[in-house]
């Protein structure tokens, strides 16, 4: 299942995050190692039986967290939190090109991510400093996958 990916094909381990398109007819899959969101085709057939199949994969950070699914209104996008950099990738799934589209700056350690495709928003927990991000996820907006507003006072470590 997790075999089709990476320079550690046959050993891909440590996922951390899943999340389904809102059909349920995609999985997406967050993976350490090697550092990878995979997506594959989860629709079923004529028997019930999901087909379990690869769509494709793209690198990503190292030291994912998590991802949520949304379609804003320009179609699907998955987003991966990075732990580690600060960051949210923005992967478009297109099967056979499954690409980083953008890469947003939200503040140190987000961990948990939640769409509000309705709003056309993205919430970010940045666990390190006590933050929520949020994103506007508008298609063609100028403020398109960047912080438009942060609740909460950073915490600063020393």
């Amino acid at each position: 299942f997790l075999d089709f990916v990476g320079g550690n094909t046959g050993n891909s381990v440590d996922s951390r995050g899943i999340a389904f398109s809102p059909t349920g007819d995609r999985l997406y899959l967050v993976n350490r190692r090697p550092p990878s969101l995979q997506v594959l085709d989860t629709s079923l057939n004529e028997q019930g039986v999901p087909a379990n199949k690869p769509l494709g994969a793209t690198d990503i950070c190292r030291q994912a967290s998590t991802g949520t699914v949304a379609d804003s209104g320009d179609g699907e996008r998955a987003y991966v939190t990075c732990f580690q950099d600060g960051q949210i990738y923005v992967i478009d799934p297109r099967p056979g090109q499954v690409l980083v589209d953008d890469i947003v700056l939200v503040g140190r350690g987000p961990y948990s991510v939640v769409a509000a495709p309705g709003r056309k928003r993205l919430y970010v927990t940045n666990f390190l400093e006590d933050t929520l991000a949020v994103i506007d996820i508008t298609p063609n907006a100028p403020t398109r996958n960047r912080v438009v507003l942060r609740i909460g006072i950073p915490r600063n470590l020393r």
